[in-house]
């Protein structure tokens, strides 16, 4: 009899206890926060690629931009928003007949940093292609850009700025 209570008890017991697929599926259904991140910023790029602004509006004011390299002119820490687009989106922009289009290769997500694998193209103002590589380490918080370790083709970007900038 002891046995027979003592195996019911116990199948009650497993019945009653969460199983480990519901576990999993009920984490599946709430995203991290680094998923929430990298959707975050894969949304971002998806509306740059179709001409609806540009991830540059996601930084934070007081970023740390540092991009990497051995170039002097090039390789170096931006401490703000305004210090980055000053030293290289706008002189890149104004050297560029149409805006720079991404293309994702890949996106991943650890926590608040989200790395992005992209290429860049746009037509340059002497009607050349510019095309350009670039990975971005993104540290976000609270839905914004605060930190970013830039790696890019160098050589081409100075080659777009070595282009004369058209008279506004």
């Amino acid at each position: 009899m002891t046995t027979r209570i003592a195996m019911a008890l116990i199948g009650s017991l497993v019945l009653a206890a969460p199983h480990p697929a519901s576990a999993q599926e009920s984490t599946a259904m709430t995203p991290s926060r680094q998923e929430q991140n990298r959707a975050f910023v894969q949304a971002a790029f998806d509306r740059w690629a179709q001409g609806q602004g540009d991830v540059f509006a996601l930084v934070a004011d007081d970023v740390t931009w540092q991009i990497m390299g051995a170039d002097p002119d090039v390789a170096k820490t931006h401490h703000s928003r305004e210090a980055l687009m000053a030293a290289a989106a706008r002189p890149l922009a104004a050297r560029l007949r149409t805006p720079l289009k991404p293309s994702v290769r890949k996106i991943w997500a650890d926590g608040d940093d989200v790395l992005v694998h992209w290429d860049g193209s746009a037509e340059l103002v002497n009607g050349t292609p510019y095309r350009n590589s670039y990975l971005w380490i993104l540290t976000l918080q609270d839905q914004r850009i605060v930190a970013v370790t830039a790696f890019l083709d160098i050589p081409a970007f100075k080659a777009a700025l070595a282009l004369p900038a058209p008279v506004e």
